[in-house]
């Protein structure tokens, strides 16, 4: 007669094996919950700036190069935040119709920087608008202020900027700086005439805003319209205004100007010529 012992411990081994085995399987599955590093494409990680030159004395600057003692930096804009009207270079004056300021400002550039980036190039558009007399504390809508459209589109992309600034960066991410001249054609700046409403004697300012995402956007569904077959409501764009949404940063630059009165002995109005 056969001894159901060893069949016994032939089953018992069996068993063993498979509770070791699904053992082994259940620890596999067990996920640590630290040490993680979650990333995400949707992140705003670097927020926008206005960048500046800044001036440096000779050891500073060949301690970045020792060859040619120069120092990777923005380039100069030269214009100031306050536009001292007592200077010959910064006397503006509201003209009369068929007259123009031939002393309006002349073109310059302001830069920008944004270093998020994807796959080696910058991922983040940035936009720019200048305000007339807009002023922060007051919790008004820059969209109200948003002038000199003539001479900076608010709905066009910024340009980028490449220079020494951008390729010879030392100790630090790739700026992907971008420019923003003003105006953005070979002419001068008119601030006391050509801001699209009228301008005062006296003073006042211009801010330029910049921001990583296109300005905020009215939603169409969020549009009541009785008419069932009416259009479907088009997106209203309020330039200047950050689309904070949409995880928009945004940097504001403003500077003072004077605007004389026709007349006034510093005034540069003169007759436009006829075409």
């Amino acid at each position: 007669m056969t001894s159901a012992r060893p069949r016994l411990r032939i089953v018992l081994a069996g068993l063993a094996g498979v509770g070791l085995a699904v053992a082994v399987t259940s620890l596999a599955c067990i996920i640590p919950d630290r040490d993680f590093v979650v990333f995400s494409l949707d992140q705003n990680q670097s927020a926008v700036r206005f960048v500046e030159f800044i001036p440096l004395d000779e050891e500073a600057r060949c301690a970045c190069d020792p060859d040619t003692c120069e120092c990777p930096l923005p380039d100069a804009s030269f214009l100031p935040t306050f536009l001292d009207p007592s200077d010959t270079d910064f006397q503006f004056c509201v003209c009369n119709d068929g007259n123009f300021d031939q002393k309006a400002l002349r073109r310059f550039n302001l830069l920008a920087e944004d270093q998020d980036e994807l796959d080696g190039e910058a991922k983040d558009a940035l936009f720019a608008a200048i305000l007339l007399d807009w002023d922060a504390t007051t919790g008004e809508s820059p969209f109200e202020y948003v002038a000199y459209r003539g001479f900076l589109d608010p709905r066009q992309s910024l340009s980028p900027y490449i220079s020494s600034y951008e390729t010879d960066v030392i100790k630090r991410p790739r700026p992907y700086a971008r420019s923003i001249t003003i105006p953005s054609a070979d002419e001068r700046f008119d601030l006391c005439n050509g801001a699209g409403r009228e301008v005062e004697p006296g003073f006042h300012t211009f801010s330029v805003i910049v921001s990583d995402r296109y300005w905020y956007e009215t939603d169409p569904s969020e549009l009541d319209s009785e008419d069932e077959t009416a259009a479907t409501p088009t997106p209203i764009t309020f330039e200047g205004v950050p689309n904070i949404a949409e995880g928009a940063t945004y940097d504001v630059q403003t500077y003072v100007f004077f605007c004389y009165a026709e007349g006034d002995p510093e005034c540069g109005c003169v007759a436009e010529e006829d075409p």
